[in-house]
This record gives structure tokens, sequence and C-alpha cells, in this order.
């Protein structure tokens, strides 16, 4: 069974310009107004009745504006069954993680905590790491007039994992917002005792989600890359899912042994065979044997990162020809598999994974390889069992000479670094 996922969403929150008043205002006005209509459409409809026609509207709108939102796993539960209630949780996410762009900072604030579905903590749903009451208009002033960079996060979960893992509640969001905040803080480049936070959890139907603003007291700090947003979601990622990620890890290290310790058997079996002239691979046979050659004028450490790249290239096209081995394949596959569990957790994009050869992960299978090859006994052939004088010998120790010890192009595998 697919694991679940974590969307974390990272904008700057800025005031709109001029030539967005209009869509500002009209949003804006669907905010004030949007848990009236919601309340008037579930009266009437069931929530499982399709999508009424002035939500196709509003989405069709939200889509051009925001097209982003196909990411969100709101949309892909609204795309799978387009009822009304996965109608109404998608326009409000795509509303609620764009208000800096739709309002004002202070409106957004205010929205965040007040909204219908916050959890109250006193008269709003605003948290931070202080057990100190919480002024809400004071805060939304401080933050709508901030001369500096401030950013909203927002993580999210499905329903389901929210309550497998605890995180149906504020209590347990604040606790995991508090254990992350160094993380924030060092990808955000703010210092710790500048920085500033507060965040609200809004335990909505299908996808239970807080919204995190976070700040510097001093305008001039604050810098927040991609990486710096992919280490974020990591991090909470990592927390949140740490149980799962733990068997994933676990499972996987059995499969990467396991490949392992058959690819290390096979290299030797594979090896003796050819010492005793009894292999039956013969594309496989000329690569060990032009690997053993290559290995005659290497000198330095023989282990693949210090080889010259010609040599990596034959290690890389054995191994390559190992994985065709059913055994060995379906042990990639697996940790493949599992490979894309984790991936996963972090996004909804499908995770493409190089081959064995390619694979770093098991760069000491190809060490191994190496020293097998090393230990090599290859059989001497002596020219003085040769006749001199006969034609047909000179011309059949030439054609062993060249299977043996020669590689041509038309042989070669592609192979990339």
């Amino acid at each position: 069974m697919p694991l679940s996922q974590i969307i974390v969403t990272s904008r700057y929150l800025k005031s709109g310009s001029a030539k967005s008043v209009t869509k500002r205002k009209n949003y804006t006005k669907y905010i004030a107004t949007r848990e009236t209509v919601e309340k008037r459409e579930q009266n009437q409809y069931d929530p499982n009745a399709a999508t009424t026609e002035k939500q196709k509207e509003m989405l069709s709108e939200l889509l051009s504006d925001f097209p982003e939102a196909k990411r969100y796993l709101e949309y892909e539960d609204y795309t799978a069954h387009p009822t009304v209630q996965n109608a109404s949780e998608l326009i409000t996410t795509i509303i609620e993680r764009h208000a800096d762009v739709i309002g004002n900072r202070q409106n957004f604030v205010g929205y965040m905590a007040k909204r219908p579905g916050a959890e109250q903590r006193g008269a709003h749903g605003l948290f931070n790491d202080s057990d100190e009451p919480i002024v809400l208009n004071q805060v939304a002033n401080e933050v709508a007039h901030h001369k500096g960079n401030v950013w909203s996060h927002v993580v999210s979960l499905r329903r389901e994992d929210a309550i497998r893992l605890g995180y149906d509640n504020s209590d347990r969001w604040r606790e995991l917002v508090k254990r992350q905040i160094p993380v924030i803080a060092e990808q955000s480049r703010i210092p710790m005792s500048n920085l500033k936070w507060y965040a609200a959890f809004h335990d909505t139907t299908h996808h239970p989600h807080i919204h995190l603003i976070v700040y510097s007291t001093n305008p001039k700090q604050g810098y927040l890359s991609r990486e710096g947003i992919d280490k974020i979601r990591s991090a909470f990622a990592n927390d949140i899912f740490h149980d799962d990620l733990q068997s994933i890890y676990q499972e996987q290290t059995l499969s990467r042994d396991e490949l392992k310790s058959i690819s290390q058997e096979q290299v030797h079996q594979i090896v003796m065979q050819i010492q005793n002239s009894t292999f039956n691979n013969p594309q496989l046979e000329k690569l060990v044997k032009k690997l053993h050659k290559q290995f005659q004028t290497v000198s330095g450490k023989k282990v693949y990162g210090y080889l010259p790249q010609d040599v990596k290239r034959t290690v890389d096209d054995i191994l390559a020809e190992l994985a065709k081995d059913k055994q060995i394949s379906q042990l990639y596959e697996k940790w493949c598999e599992l490979e894309r569990l984790k991936y996963k957790i972090y996004t909804q994009k499908e995770q493409e994974l190089p081959s064995l050869a390619d694979n770093k992960v098991f760069k000491p299978v190809k060490n191994m390889i190496i020293r097998a090859v090393l230990d090599m006994q290859m059989p001497v052939i002596s020219l003085y069992s040769v006749p001199q004088n006969d034609d047909s010998d000179d011309t059949a120790f030439s054609d062993i000479d060249n299977e043996l010890f020669t590689w041509s192009d038309e042989d070669a595998y592609q192979t990339h670094e």
C-alpha cells in the first residue's frame, strides 16, 4: 500500500500590485462570505452530490490564476471524485494558500486564525512557542507592516494519516513546529534570537494542515532558496513519518545487502568458470577479460573512485550485464520500489531512478567486481607452443589473440557516468 504524502508549500507574503486590485477585491469578498455560501450549499445539496455550477466557475477562475494548485492533494481528491464536498475543500485550500496575493497581510493572518475549522486558543487559533496570550490585532499589524521578508508555509496531511499519527490537534502540531524551527531558521538564514513565528491549525475534512508565518525582527535578514524549501519539507516529513521511514530503511538495507551478496557470489563463480574455460556468456567473459587486461597498466589504488574513466566504464558494463540476471534484477526492483515509497512522502512526482550500474548506493558492488577480477589467474599462452612455419596455426593464434585481448567499438556497451 502506498505511503501517505505530505504537502509543504512555501511563499513570500507580500501585498498585491495595482494590476491585481480587482482580483484581490473579488477574492477578498469571497473570503468574507465563503462560509455562508458553503453552508447554504451544504443544506441544499448532498456533500457527495456532483459539483455545483457555481463551484465549477470559481474553481475555473482559481486554477487559471494559480495553476500550481493542481499539485495539491485536494485537487487530486477533486479530480478523482468531483463532489460538492471535495470542490469546497479545494476552493478553501487555494484561497488560504494564496491569501497573501488575494488580500493584504493583515487580512491573511486574521482569516487564518479565525476561520471556522481553526482550532481556537482563546479568541483565535494562533499559537507560537510562548505560553503568553497572543493579541491577534497586534500580531496582524506587526506582520502587515513588517518591512522585511515574511514567509508563509503550509504543511498538509491526509486525514487518515493525521489521525493515525496523532496530528489532529493543535498541541501536537505546535510541538512539531517547535522541534523544526531550528531547521527553518537555518534554511531561512535567520538567527534563532531574531526569528519570530506564528501558526494556526486547521482541522479540515480531508487534509488537516497548519499555516506557519516566519520572519526576522531584523528586516535585513532572511533568504529562502529552493534548496532551503526542500530541506524544510524533508525535515517535516522525516519527523512526522519517522516510524514509516525507519521501516522502509530497514527493508531497503536487507534488499541491498542481499543483492550485494548474490552479486559477489555470481562474480566469483564467473571468474572461476572463465579461468577454467567453462563460462558460456561470451559478452560478459569478454568484459571481464578486458578489465583484467586494463588492470595490468593501471597504477595506484585499485578501487572504483581512483580508476581512469575507461576502466570505470568497463566495470559499469560488467555490472550492467550482471543486472540482467533475474534474481539480481528482482532485488534491485524491490529496492527501487521502496525508494519510490520514500519519495511519495515528499512529492507527488514519479521518481525516476538510475540503473543498477549508475546507482551510487551500489558502488560497493563495483569494488567487489574489481577485487574479484584482480584475483583472477589467467592461463598463460606460450608462443613457443605454436609452430612458426604453419600459416594456418599463425592465423589461429591471431584469432585467439583478438578474441581474448581486443575490444571493438561494435561490442561496446554505452553507459553514462
